[in-house]
């Protein structure tokens, strides 16, 4: 009788899902090819341009200023970016985002020369913020409230499989490249020595996908008709978006969460080495895990909203992720960390399809890219800050203190989320 129970259940959630799946428009479907071949260069890039970097024979110092300033320029061009969102399109501006990317990632993967790789970096740290900013607000032009949870679903599903393909496809193809130079004869070997080549042409397959990405932007059709309200109207649209208390405690939110990501993210696997002594493939595997795992739970996260509401599931993962992260702090088995890592990485992460969709809702469809922007613009600036706060602390000999303040961090923004907005949902669902 149970089994028949919970086989019924499952049985109609599956049907339920497939149908809001066979729902997603064109546009949608074309964006999610589009995520994957951006993602698969960023997947590809975070494993092998800073190892590239270093093959050049700069130091760590200059790895950080470029890798630094990528990261600032993402939040100083997030409010611009918005505008420029608006006054092109949506579909022109990520075609403008791939083509900026493109000739960014050209230079910096054949470029020894420091101001070159400073200045492509922070447009390379343009190119990523229209793409950034343009992505959510689209999702949400291009569906319905019937399936547009599932579609935000998706859209991480598709980030996590393309990232994890791109550490994978950056991970090992500089040793098969590195054994395939091997066995060339000499006289037909006219690359320079050392791992810079590998690297090199690995870099290569990250901007080929970023070129293809152009082809299924090609087929999209813009749904938005640009508005070309000027300089002085833009700045009144913002200034009017932000009379909003609920914009005004969003962007709150977002400093919160900006703040929590920083001081501790970046220093997971900083931990893992310095407390747990674990090696590199022990980190990529811990990691590894976690993605796969991930995937599954973003699979629940439509079916868990419809049972609980946006705002309250939203606030009860990022409380939940907290005790898991306390595990990882304080465990003295390499094992246990592991565990308390993967878990606090599912429950966090499964927050975001729900929080990117949200954002959006909370104002008016003129408003929606200016918000986006100003979210993302406060969420890195506070990522930034946090970073430099987390590293001050492991480099003090704290390497528990950027965990605890996390969690912290992250308690306060759940506590926060929920009493301002889930009120709100409940009205609009009336």
């Amino acid at each position: 009788m149970v089994f028949k129970f919970v086989s019924k259940n499952i049985t109609n959630e599956a049907s339920n899902y497939a149908a809001r799946l066979k729902c997603f428009s064109s546009n949608a479907r074309f964006y999610l090819l589009f995520v994957f071949l951006i993602t698969l260069n960023v997947g590809i890039y975070g494993v092998i341009f800073n190892l590239y970097i270093l093959s050049l024979g700069f130091g760590e110092d200059f790895l950080g200023l470029i890798l630094s300033i990528s990261s600032i320029s993402i939040g100083i061009f997030a409010i611009p970016a918005a505008f420029v969102c608006d006054r092109l399109g949506r579909k022109r501006t990520l075609l403008s985002s791939s083509l900026l990317l493109a000739v960014s990632l050209l230079i910096l993967y054949n470029s020894a020369s420091r101001w070159l790789l400073i200045v492509f970096s922070i447009a390379y740290g343009g190119a990523m913020t229209l793409s950034l900013v343009t992505g959510a607000t689209f999702l949400v032009e291009n569906s319905t409230p019937y399936e547009r949870m599932h579609l935000f679903s998706m859209y991480s599903i598709i980030y996590s499989v393309a990232t994890l393909t791109g550490n994978l496809v950056g991970g090992y193809f500089p040793d098969i490249l590195a054994d395939f130079m091997a066995d060339l004869p000499s006289n037909l070997l006219v690359l320079e020595a050392g791992r810079c080549t590998e690297y090199r042409l690995t870099l290569y397959l990250s901007l080929a996908a970023v070129v293809f990405s152009l082809i299924p932007l090609a087929h999209i059709k813009e749904t938005i008709v640009p508005e070309s309200c000027g300089i002085a109207g833009a700045f009144k649209l913002y200034r009017s978006t932000f009379k909003s208390h609920r914009v005004r405690r969003m962007l709150i939110f977002y400093c919160l969460l900006g703040a929590g990501w920083g001081t501790a993210l970046p220093y997971f696997n900083v931990f893992l080495d310095v407390v747990h002594k674990a090696s590199p493939t022990e980190i990529g595997l811990i990691f590894s895990s976690a993605q796969l795992i991930m995937m599954a739970g973003y699979f629940l996260v439509p079916v868990l909203v419809e049972r609980n509401g946006k705002v309250k599931l939203a606030s009860m993962l990022q409380a939940l992720s907290i005790p898991f992260l306390l595990i990882f702090t304080f465990s003295s088995s390499l094992l246990l960390a592991a565990f308390g890592y993967v878990m606090r990485y599912l429950l966090m992460n499964m927050a975001n399809p729900i929080l990117n969709s949200f954002k959006l809702e909370i104002a008016e469809a003129k408003e929606r890219s200016i918000i986006n922007s100003s979210m993302w613009m406060a969420c890195y600036t506070f990522v930034g800050i946090g970073t430099y706060v987390g590293g001050l602390m492991m480099a003090a000999g704290r390497p528990e203190m950027p965990f605890l303040t996390t969690s912290a961090i992250y308690l306060a923004s759940a506590i926060f989320y929920y009493i301002c907005f889930n009120d709100f949902e409940r009205i609009q669902n009336k």
